[in-house]
Order: structure tokens, then C-alpha cells, then sequence
């Protein structure tokens, strides 16, 4: 086994079997000079890691070749094995897709991608065998389809992933394409689809397979001797010459991702009309119904907001003009905000309780206190309990959600607000706390005094808050 250490300036001279070199250029001050570790592996060491390629070692077949899982070091490393496809009559200027792979990866690494860990190749037909992480969790396309009505008849007993997660693995391939976009040069991946994003052991989600990915500037001469390619249905369709390629293609390529995330769609789906999962949700967008895209699986009725953000974002990934399409960096900071209101009570139902506090047992106790308030107020009425005074300043709340629908107090919603429903529009209004009750189960019972613009009277409110 042999052993090379590289950095991101000589990894393609070292790793390259067509241009050995040590060669070594530290004195550059590019932003990817880092020095990592990549590991020639002898093909022995590699069919035993795998026992002999066995079925029992398969993991799945990409597009460029098999992978294995592989044990090496004695035990100490489990990595993938991927046995590329023998490729004997490309032309002398081009590069196969494995070479290619390893080009890329051996001056790109990232805890956001699967990494190269080494390579070697069969001595006797000369294939490729390229070493990389070991993700333990399957792909993203497994997760979003392997639990389809068609595709699992036991599927009652799957819990649909929900939207919070959705996004969540959203956000880290958006994080894993941007910091492609953002190496100096940059890399543009080519091929990101459901099937190219793996799971790692602590569940997070990496982009893998750069057997199409192209490290370089747009006017390189190697970008543009390099013919369009990719996989139908995430093709950016602008996509048509070597001089067309730019990082906006590999953001359409993700809004195709993103739709195929909230929807569960194939991007290509024979048993649906349209089957292009484009045609199909681009046009439910501009009518509005930005819900009608996701996954029926999963209810979307409380994240009104962050659904048309998240519709909305994706419709414009997928825009026909690339200069018309967000960065990958714009695409971040997106769906960080949409997450953000997701996760926050405030933009669901306040039946979603994010911090709870035990009061064992509940206290009685009776004061006076000035404080300010700002919340959204609640119409309701709840039966009494001991009160505490409590004089509050006024307060001004501002009504930022169209529609907040709380279920009743009992066994099955314990911790949940215990009021009904109350549409809002944007208003400014003023309120003056009158009074607090604490109820002896530890429940708390707030009495706001509204002062609307357009009302002469006050409105009286009551906002009980429910601890367990």
C-alpha cells in the first residue's frame, strides 16, 4: 500500500496515473492550498477489504460504476469502494469519469461532501478503484421514494418525513453546493440529484459522485473543450454548449432537488401527467397554490408562511434564464429563514411546545409588578383560579400570521393553549395587561385590554398559557 501525501495544488499531478509528479507548489497562496492525506491502495488490499467484490459487500450500483463496502487497516476503516466502469476508447484530450472524480476530489474536501479517502486500479483491465467515505444511511432518493404508496405496499407503518427535515437536508446540500461554487477555482458539480446525496452515520446529508463535476473557471480552456452533461431532469435545459456551462446550472439541477424534496416526485415520473415534476409544480406555483407541491403525506396547513417562501424559492432556481436564478449562497440564506419559521411557535400553531416547565407542585403566589409585553393576543375565555395582579405598561403587538389555530385543554393536548382560532391581518394595536390568574394546576391565565385604531371600545382578551 502506498501512501501519498498531497496538497490541493500537486493532488492532480500525485493522483493522476497519467501524470506522476511531486511536484509541489506550497508557495501558492490559493485559498484551497490545504494539505490532506490521500492513500494509494493496492488492488489486492482493496478485493480483500471487499471480499473479493461479493455480493454481500454491494451497496449499490451509481452512474459511473459499483460500490462496495470495504474494511481496511485491520479493522480501523470502513470506506466505500467504488469499481468504476472500464472506459478503453475515449479519446486521448478526455478525461474518464473516474479520473475525473479523482482530479476533483483530491483538492476538494469538506465534511459537507463524501470525501476521497484513496484510489487504486485492477491491474488488469485497468478500472478504476476509488476509496471514499462510508455513508452508512442510504441516499436521499431512498428516503423520499422508497416510502411511496406505489414503491412500498407497507407503507402505513412509514412515518413521512416530515417538512422541518426536508428542509433541514435542504439546507446542508445547499451548504455542500455552495462551498463547491466558492472554492477558488470554483467546481461545478454537473450531476446533483436524490441519488448523489448520501447520509452519513450521524444522519446528515453529503453530495457525492464528481465523476461530472468540472474544477476551473467558465472561460478555461478545459471547461470549454468539455461537452454538456448531466441527468435527465435535473439538465439545466440552457445547458445546450460547452460555453453555456455556469454555477446557475448547478442551481437549477438543485431546484430540482428542492421540488423532488417537498413533493416526493421523481424528477422524471411515467405515472403522473405532467411526468416532468417542473411542468407539473411551476404552474400550481404562479396560481398561488404553493401547498398543493408538497408531499400529501405530511401537513403543511400551519407553515403557510415558510411554504410559499419555500415554493417560491424553488420556482426561481428553476428559471428558464440563468441570470435570472439565485446564487447558491442567496439559496442558503433562503432556506435558513423558511427553517427558521418552521421551527419557531410563533409561525405555527402554539400547540407546539419548544420549552416546558415543571411546576411540581404549583405555587400560589400574589404580587404586583410592572413588566412589558409583546405577543400576539388570543380571544378566549377560561374559568378563574387564584389571581396575581400583575399592572403592565402599554404594549404595542404586531399581527404577522394570517391564522393561529390552538385545540382545546385536556388529557390528549396537555401543554397546548387551550383557546380557539383567531384570524389576523397586519394591524398595529395597543394593550395594557390587566390582570394575571394562576390556575393550581400551573396553568396561567392572561387578561389583555386591546385598543384597535378602528374601535372606539377596548376589546378584552384572555390568553391562557398551559405548563406540564
Amino acid at each position: 500500500m502506498g501512501y501519498l501525501s498531497c496538497n490541493a495544488e500537486s493532488a492532480i499531478a500525485t493522483c493522476d496515473s497519467y501524470n506522476f509528479t511531486n511536484k509541489s507548489l506550497s508557495n501558492n497562496n490559493n485559498n484551497n492550498n490545504k494539505h490532506f492525506n490521500i492513500t494509494k491502495f493496492s488492488y489486492e488490499d482493496l478485493e480483500a477489504s471487499t471480499q473479493g467484490f461479493s455480493h454481500s459487500n454491494f451497496l449499490g450500483k451509481g452512474s459511473h460504476g459499483s460500490v462496495y463496502r470495504a474494511i481496511l487497516d485491520g479493522g480501523a476503516l470502513i470506506a466505500a469502494v467504488k469499481r468504476t466502469t472500464p472506459h478503453h476508447q475515449l479519446a486521448s484530450n478526455i478525461t474518464s469519469p473516474a479520473d475525473n472524480e479523482i482530479e476533483t476530489l483530491s483538492r476538494v474536501r469538506s465534511p459537507r461532501l463524501v470525501n476521497l479517502l484513496g484510489f487504486g486500479s485492477d491491474p488488469i483491465d485497468g478500472r478504476k478503484l476509488i476509496v471514499v467515505e462510508y455513508m452508512p444511511n442510504g441516499s436521499l432518493y431512498d428516503l423520499l421514494h422508497n416510502n411511496n404508496n406505489h414503491n412500498n405496499k407497507n407503507n402505513n407503518s412509514i412515518k413521512p418525513v416530515s417538512l422541518a427535515k426536508r428542509v433541514r437536508i435542504a439546507i446542508q446540500v445547499a451548504k455542500a453546493v455552495h462551498h463547491l461554487h466558492s472554492s477558488n477555482p470554483p467546481v461545478i458539480h454537473r450531476d446533483i440529484k436524490s441519488s448523489n446525496v448520501l447520509f452519513d452515520g450521524k444522519f446528515k446529508a453529503r453530495l457525492g459522485d464528481f465523476g461530472l463535476a468540472l474544477r476551473g473557471n467558465v472561460e478555461d480552456v478545459k471547461v470549454q473543450c468539455t461537452p454538456p452533461a448531466g441527468t435527465l431532469g435535473y439538465l439545466d435545459p440552457s445547458y445546450l454548449a460547452p460555453s453555456d456551462l455556469s454555477a446557475k446550472s448547478d442551481v437549477f439541477s438543485f431546484g430540482i432537488l428542492l421540488l423532488e424534496i417537498f413533493s416526493g416526485r421523481n424528477a422524471i415520473d411515467l405515472n403522473y401527467s405532467p411526468p416532468s415534476v417542473i411542468d407539473w409544480a411551476i404552474p400550481l406555483i404562479r396560481s398561488g397554490d404553493y401547498s398543493d407541491i408538497f408531499d400529501r403525506n405530511i401537513d403543511v396547513s400551519s407553515n403557510e408562511s415558510a411554504v410559499r417562501q419555500l415554493a417560491v424559492l424553488a420556482a426561481r432556481c428553476v428559471k428558464s434564464t440563468a441570470e435570472k436564478r439565485p446564487t447558491m449562497a442567496e439559496v442558503v440564506e433562503r432556506l435558513i429563514s423558511a427553517s427558521k419559521r418552521i421551527t419557531s411557535p410563533v409561525w405555527n400553531s402554539f400547540g407546539r411546545v419548544r420549552r416546558r416547565v415543571r411546576v411540581t407542585p404549583p405555587p400560589i403566589v400574589e404580587y404586583t409588578e410592572t413588566v412589558k409585553v409583546t405577543s400576539v393576543i388570543l380571544k378566549g375565555e377560561s374559568n378563574g383560579g387564584d389571581e396575581m395582579n400583575v399592572n403592565v405598561t402599554r404594549s404595542k403587538s404586531i399581527g404577522c400570521v394570517e391564522e393561529i389555530e390552538c385545540c382545546p385543554l385536556d388529557k390528549r393536548t396537555r401543554g397546548r393553549m387551550g383557546l380557539g382560532m383567531m384570524k389576523m391581518s397586519r394591524s398595529k394595536s395597543t394593550g395594557e395587561l390587566r390582570e394575571m390568574q394562576q390556575r393550581r394546576n400551573g396553568g396561567i391565565v392572561l387578561e389583555m385590554m386591546i385598543k384597535n385604531p378602528n374601535v372606539r371600545e377596548l376589546e378584552s382578551s384572555k390568553l391562557l398559557v398551559k405548563f406540564r
